[in-house]
């Protein structure tokens, strides 16, 4: 089977991205004993943060992403070593200077397809690759695109963020046609879903009537269990086996290899 990439992308920040690729990740490796590895393309390093707490700060530098987009940028062949979160599922890490290499990034030739150097090097050895991206459509977000088979969108129920994804349309077109991108939406979910919120089953419906079948039909609700297990560097799964949360991410990751397997043919 051929590697599988996925970026999780909104451009607004607190739309669970981060909480969503891990747990994704996490019952993909649970459900279908495959191999994932989670890219973490955000400068604010909150994946990484969530996987391995203090230890962060003694992750070496010659793992960090930071030093695998500087050897692209050097032109040297990547040298990808993920570290080990949970069974199944590693991450390459990242730091607060993600930030600067992104600066640094703009100016680089080619600079719009430095991650698809990461990916290949990573081919073969994973299932299924996830990106965290950043909340923000720059280069390192549209790297993440160039090198993606599907991009996934989480939203929540705020009215912004729903309207957000109309930029996210707009850059992925533009990559299309500019760039050749060949990624492909598979989908939208709600995150941080109250059911008893007018405004979140608004919002829901309002998706479903623009967005139709690309909407998942798995919702995550609120559930005060997914903070508690990414303080103790844990999955929902490993942390609170019977929350509403284990259930909901459950559900979405049986949702989302349906629609990979099927958009995959």
């Amino acid at each position: 089977m051929k590697t599988i990439t996925t970026a999780l992308v909104n451009h607004k920040g607190g739309v669970a991205k981060t909480t969503s690729v891990l747990n994704l990740a996490a019952g993909i490796a649970r459900t279908g004993r495959k191999k994932v590895c989670i890219i973490d393309a955000d400068m604010q390093a909150n994946t990484t943060m969530a996987a391995f707490g203090e230890e962060m700060a003694n992750i070496p530098e010659s793992m960090l992403l930071e030093n695998v987009l500087q050897a692209v940028m050097q032109d040297r062949l990547p040298e990808v070593k993920p570290l080990v979160w949970l069974e199944g599922v590693d991450v390459l890490p990242t730091s607060l200077d993600l930030a600067a290499m992104e600066v640094i990034m703009n100016t680089a030739p080619g600079r719009e397809f430095m991650f698809r150097e990461i990916v290949r090097a990573l081919e073969g050895k994973y299932d299924y690759v996830f990106i965290d991206c950043p909340p923000s459509l720059g280069i390192i977000t549209q790297n993440a695109l160039m090198a993606s088979d599907f991009v996934l969108i989480p939203t929540d129920g705020n009215y912004f963020a729903m309207k957000g994804i109309e930029k996210i349309h707009y850059i992925i077109s533009l990559l299309q046609r500019k760039l050749g991108a060949e990624v492909r939406v598979l989908g939208y979910f709600m995150a941080k879903f109250n059911e008893r919120r007018k405004l979140d089953a608004d919002i829901r419906e309002s998706l479903e009537q623009a967005l139709g079948d690309k909407v998942f039909s798995t919702a995550i609700r609120n559930n005060v269990a997914l903070g508690e297990a990414q303080y103790k560097t844990q999955s929902i799964f490993d942390y609170a086996p019977k929350s509403a949360g284990a259930e909901d991410y459950l559900r979405l990751t049986e949702e989302f290899l349906v629609r990979v397997k099927r958009m995959s043919k």
